[in-house]
């Protein structure tokens, strides 16, 4: 291919002319590299753009039941997947998808919240003794099909903690579908 180019650049300069080989040979790199350029920036137009984060905005428990966590205090919710009223994350496309929450806890009080696929446990956040103030955090990836839900809860009987300083979130972004 580099040769029929070659030669076709050859027989389009008046005189066999280096500079005028050259030139003509960046100018169709450039147009090259400028239409892949303009490929990619379509492409990611339309790839789907899926991200929230929230916090709780408020303490919660320790209730008898468990619970479903709201967190009402949006962030961002880039394609509005994720639900203040409900507290539930549901995907509009398949893909793969990384979730990360943390849960706080003041005042001697024990946690647990765990993060649930489609009703199936996935992670959870223990803390049955703390002592005056603890958080902590877990994360994972997984692989979703457009309408599965993704949500966390607050075990019967544990407590969290949250105010306006927003202690205890929640976040997922899609990575790739």
């Amino acid at each position: 291919m580099l040769d029929e180019q070659v030669s076709t650049y050859f027989w389009s300069c008046s005189v066999f002319d280096p500079e005028c080989l050259f030139s003509m040979m960046s100018s169709t790199k450039l147009n090259e590299m400028g239409a892949t350029v303009e490929e990619l920036k379509r492409e990611n137009r339309e790839r789907p753009k899926v991200a929230f984060s929230a916090s709780l905005s408020e303490s919660k428990g320790p209730n008898s039941d468990d619970g479903i966590l709201v967190y009402k205090h949006v962030f961002n919710n880039i394609g509005e997947a994720y639900s203040p009223v409900t507290g539930v994350f549901r995907a509009p496309v398949n893909g793969v998808y990384y979730f990360t929450y943390t849960a706080f806890t003041a005042s001697s009080k024990k946690r647990r919240v765990s993060l649930y696929k489609n009703g199936l446990l996935m992670v959870t956040v223990t803390d049955d003794v703390s002592d005056s103030e603890d958080g902590g955090s877990n994360g994972v990836t997984l692989k979703l099909d457009a309408g599965d839900e993704v949500y966390t809860r607050l075990m019967a009987g544990y407590y969290i903690f949250d105010d306006n300083n927003h202690h205890s979130t929640f976040t997922g972004f899609l990575l790739f579908t």
